[in-house]
């Protein structure tokens, strides 16, 4: 496949032209060590049926079935700016986060197709986990460790002003997980800081002035500008991003008034190991 280094930032990687509905094993197994080995993969492909990007999908992860399974496809949860209600709901992924972190099983990979996008607008940001985990001092490597941060779906303790909170649902689950705050890549071992923001309550046994001023301060320092890439939306696109490894956030933007200003985005979110691994084993639920 032809990978090449198109993205904004000092990770994530382009492929040009993938055969994705008739891709081999191999070929699978060498586009997911350019994703794990750069964060963030663009696929631009001609587009996709339902049918061939969930199997597609499947072949990487179980879906995580967040809307209900009356729909044909329950596996494929639509992003947009149709629905009148986009007031309530367009700011909802507009802060920094991990997909999944406030739950367990932890999202492993989620996926975006574009099926129509705005003339501007409606970006994509991440930041690079593991770069920012590697960038850390000796000691702040060893203080942290064996730390596990407390988490909950709502505003982080550590969010900053300009970003906007996710609704308060009442049928979301809003119960208390743990997870380490430094993980280890259930494929490639590589250690990472993980979902410092987002849906961060706390850090286990230390008191909450101390546990938001150690997490702010490796917020600090994992937005800085070095650790920070984006990606904007073509018709075809499959943005794919390795959780494990990364934060993101959406771009605010306003309910479309016609064709020219929509943007439709079909997401899949995925869990466990990709089928083309079966000798790893995912000690931590990713």
């Amino acid at each position: 496949m032809n990978y090449t280094r198109a993205l904004s930032g000092n990770f994530g990687v382009e492929v040009a032209d993938p055969d994705v509905a008739t891709m081999s094993d191999d070929e699978l197994r060498e586009l997911l060590f350019a994703l794990y080995t750069n964060r963030i993969a663009v696929l631009r492909t001609g587009g996709l049926t339902e049918v061939e990007y969930v199997d597609f999908a499947r072949r990487i992860g179980d879906p995580l079935l967040l809307i209900p399974n009356k729909v044909e496809y329950p596996e494929i949860i639509p992003v947009d700016n149709l629905r009148e209600d986009i007031r309530k709901t367009k700011h909802s992924a507009a802060h920094w986060h991990t997909d999944q972190s406030f739950t367990s099983p932890l999202a492993s990979v989620t996926m975006l197709h574009s099926i129509a996008v705005p003339p501007s607008g409606g970006e994509t940001h991440f930041c690079d986990m593991a770069g920012a985990y590697d960038a850390l001092s000796e000691s702040t490597k060893s203080e942290i460790d064996e730390m596990e941060v407390v988490h909950r779906r709502g505003v982080s303790i550590v969010a900053r002003p300009e970003e906007h909170a996710p609704p308060v649902l009442k049928h979301w689950d809003y119960r208390t997980v743990h997870h380490p705050l430094v993980r280890s890549h259930p494929i490639t071992g590589r250690r990472t800081l993980y979902a410092i923001s987002g849906s961060s309550q706390g850090i286990r046994g230390m008191p909450d002035a101390e546990a938001k001023q150690l997490l702010g301060s490796l917020c600090e320092h994992t937005l800085a500008p070095r650790f920070l890439s984006s990606h904007r939306h073509r018709v075809g696109d499959i943005l794919m991003w390795d959780n494990p490894m990364t934060m993101h956030k959406a771009s605010p933007i306003g309910q479309a008034t016609g064709p020219e200003d929509a943007r439709v985005l079909w997401r899949i979110s995925l869990t466990g190991i990709p089928s083309v691994f079966p000798e790893c084993v995912d000690e931590e639920g990713a």
